[in-house]
């Protein structure tokens, strides 16, 4: 079994992770540019925070 690299837990996503699957989820949902960039936006603010939510709640939180 391969360990994981030292200093990051196997649950850690970087900024660009968490983008990667809001971006996937942006497509498989249709939503507009204009409110996945404002998320991509709030992902850089906290992504560690974002990394632990659902991607429903991110949307609700930039489509208000």
């Amino acid at each position: 079994m391969a360990k994981p690299p030292p200093g990051r837990r196997l649950d850690d996503m970087t900024a660009d992770e968490v983008k990667q699957f809001w971006h996937g989820f942006c497509e498989r949902k249709n939503i507009d540019p204009a409110i996945r960039a404002r998320g991509d936006k709030k992902i850089d603010e906290d992504p560690d925070f974002w990394a632990d939510q659902t991607m429903m709640k991110l949307l609700e939180a930039v489509s208000t």
